[in-house]
């Protein structure tokens, strides 16, 4: 009896064990699913990755650059600024229809905040880019810019088939301008497919074309008196992405050739190349121009400037206002430059490199399809160094004696 008891009780417990392992196993399954769930539920982040918080959208203001750059003293200022399609308001029978439409039509409040900017730049020497022609350019400058000295233009036909060219308005004399619309460039790449921005044009033209400059650049000799001559190559390279790169390449190895044949004739020539390059601080032509020899004018930022970005314990916020304060275009990237011969860069003034603010349409503005907000001038903001003559004494105007063009 007393056997049959304890078998009997032998068998209870072994049950009730048993049930209390199945019971610990089923909620220990549980909780497992519920801990994958959860970790598949959340945002995974990569290696490498920050973990910080998005930064909040902003809206319409300035962003890039420096707002009110001084100027210093009997130096002569050069600049470069994208327009972004400064068409004037007449009908050009020469262009297809498709890209000179009333929507790229310049108006009225963005050719005010053109010339706000302009004012304020205070440019001696002016390279501009997407302009339409010589004549729209006149037509800007004789409406926003009229008490701003600018008495000499030149702008030559760039061989685009959107008609769009670079031009340079100065205070001094311009003479010798020239375009490079036979050149031929050497591009082993085979031409990448068209896209919205790069279609034929109605005659048939290959926009693609790398054997040939998208923009030929526009050279011209700036006379800043007292027998100091500058050569100003005014610059846009193709646009587009990564697939565009080679055609760049190609174009930045057929300026550099033809600089080159400029300095084997007179070494002592005072040279610089500045606009819109469409390429980042890393990319092959960036590189290439720095092989031949040119100074960036980047080189010319403030000493403090310099200092902060190799100080490695700056606060990450100090850091991105550095990195945006040399911001170019809206994008967020450093895509125009000023190059110079190593002659010219050594009579640039220290410090005086800077990037223009103006506004920006905020992170929520589409190109394609919003309508800028008021105020809006460029995608591109403005970019300067100064410079003074070393051999001659610097001339604040123009000789009287000189026509303008």
């Amino acid at each position: 009896m007393v056997g049959s008891r304890l078998v009997s009780g032998y068998y209870s417990f072994m049950f009730t064990y048993k049930r209390l392992c199945f019971t610990a196993a089923a909620l220990a399954i549980m909780c497992l699913g519920c801990a994958q769930s959860a970790q598949l539920s959340a945002p995974t982040v990569a290696q490498g990755e920050s973990t910080k918080a998005a930064k909040p959208k902003r809206g319409p203001g300035l962003r890039f650059g420096v707002e009110n750059p001084p100027k210093k003293g009997g130096a002569i200022r050069i600049a470069a600024y994208n327009l972004l399609n400064l068409f004037d308001h007449v009908d050009d029978p020469t262009l297809d229809n498709k890209w000179e439409e009333e929507k790229l039509r310049v108006t009225q409040d963005r050719a005010n905040a053109l010339a706000k900017a302009i004012h304020k730049l205070d440019a001696d020497v002016l390279v501009v880019e997407e302009v339409e022609s010589k004549e729209a350019l006149l037509w800007f400058r004789d409406t926003y810019l009229k008490d701003m000295d600018y008495k000499f233009v030149e702008s030559l036909d760039a061989g685009y088939y959107r008609g769009v060219e670079q031009s340079v308005l100065s205070r001094f004399p311009l003479k010798n301008a020239r375009v490079f619309l036979d050149a031929k460039l050497k591009s082993s790449a085979p031409p990448p497919p068209a896209d919205e921005d790069h279609e034929p044009s109605k005659d048939g033209a290959i926009p693609n074309d790398q054997t040939k400059f998208q923009r030929s650049p526009l050279a011209v000799d700036v006379d800043c008196g007292g027998g100091y001559e500058l050569t100003v190559y005014a610059i846009h390279h193709k646009a587009g992405g990564k697939a565009f790169e080679d055609h760049r390449a190609a174009e930045a190895a057929k300026i550099i050739e033809l600089i080159q044949s400029d300095l084997t004739k007179n070494p002592a020539r005072n040279l610089v190349l500045l606009g819109d390059f469409n390429s980042t601080p890393n990319s092959d032509v960036v590189k290439l121009y720095k092989a031949a020899g040119l100074v960036n004018g980047y080189d010319a930022r403030p000493e403090a400037d310099k200092a902060k970005e190799k100080d490695r314990a700056l606060p990450d916020a100090q850091r991105d206002a550095l990195r945006e304060k040399y911001t170019t275009h809206e994008s967020g990237r450093p895509i125009d430059y000023i190059m110079c011969s190593t002659g010219f860069a050594a009579e640039v003034v220290p410090g005086s490199f800077f990037i223009m603010s103006t506004l920006h349409p905020g992170d929520a503005y589409d190109w394609k399809t919003d309508a800028p907000p008021a105020g809006y001038a460029s995608d591109h903001y403005p970019i300067a160094i100064e410079f003074t003559p070393k051999d001659v004494e610097p001339v604040k105007t123009a000789p009287a004696s000189a026509s303008p063009r």
